[in-house]
């Protein structure tokens, strides 16, 4: 229903790719870079972050390449199982159990949501007036607060039909074991929700830096929320790494802060294009070192 949401927002622009397209065309080459660089630090925060939970000892280079191969799986599988299955695989080759691997695994994505959830609230606490203004919110904000949450909610209801109440209690309690294990090691916890938060913090410049790429100006508390906004309806998409329907919420959401609908469609195809086609050339090389070295056989 999300997904469907978005598309309204976004089919009717359909008919000015042209001007994006010329947009793109136009592109400052400085802010440009800016987000390849960001894009690329974004895996190493992740190689590190899985470095940090895991029990064992990993090698940090190698994890690195995992991540770029995880991600070439995860564009085959929709809402990020492929990278789920590839970093699984990966800890159960470097002898992780079961249960280590599944935990650490369960532990990076919980990390993940609430760190972002941590981001957004502390932006907006130290933002007092787009605070009020969102608050006061005018007709485009509510309907996209309203979007966001019946996306929430269509992913609470998606992984009430993926796990019975019986596995999904098993899960949660696999995971607080797990984050009890952390208690002796506290630092390596809180390290790598701070590697979380800054893989967070970079996937937003990126955005930002891609906004000012195609010549577009926003305060940074609305990229967060754009692109936040934009990560719901991707993560509700049931195709592909959220293809299409990431696009239409980063669409939809500049459209709302009054950007034109060319270069919002602008600023959603570039960060898609350097953050999904450039690294899916990346992964297809990492895939291959991988499946050399056998990296993801137990």
């Amino acid at each position: 229903m999300l997904f469907i949401l978005a598309l309204y927002v976004l089919l009717p622009q359909l008919s000015i790719f042209r001007n994006s397209w010329h947009l793109l065309g136009n592109l400052k080459p400085v802010w440009t870079l800016t987000a390849v660089g960001l894009t690329v630090t974004t895996y190493l925060l992740a190689a590190l972050t899985y470095c940090l939970l895991a029990p064992l000892r990993l090698r940090y280079h190698e994890v690195v390449v995992v991540q770029f191969a995880a991600m070439l799986v995860n564009r085959l599988l929709p809402a990020g199982v492929g990278a789920l299955g590839a970093n699984y695989a990966y800890l159960r080759h470097k002898r992780h159990s079961t249960t280590q691997a599944a935990s650490v695994v369960a532990v990076n994505n919980l990390l993940g949501i609430v760190g972002h959830v941590l981001i957004v609230m502390v932006v907006l606490a130290l933002s007092s007036e787009y605070s009020r203004h969102l608050a006061a919110g005018s007709e485009h904000k509510i309907k996209s607060v309203a979007e966001v949450i019946a996306g929430v909610v269509i992913a609470v209801v998606l992984i009430g039909l993926v796990f019975s109440r019986r596995h999904l209690k098993r899960l949660l309690a696999t995971i607080g074991s797990q984050i009890a294990v952390y208690e002796r090691r506290p630092w390596r916890l809180s390290g790598a929700l701070s590697s979380s938060m800054l893989l967070t913090v970079c996937n937003v410049l990126c955005l930002y830096s891609c906004m000012l790429a195609v010549g577009v100006h926003l305060p940074l508390i609305v990229v967060i929320l754009i692109f936040t906004f934009g990560l719901s309806t991707g993560t509700v998409t049931p195709t592909p790494g959220g293809l299409g329907g990431f696009e239409a919420g980063l669409t939809a959401g500049f459209v709302a802060y009054h950007i034109g609908s060319g270069s919002a469609l602008a600023i959603a195809l570039l960060f898609r294009l350097i953050t999904y086609w450039l690294m899916l050339l990346v992964g297809m090389v990492a895939f291959i070192v991988v499946q050399r070295k056998h990296l993801f056989s137990s």
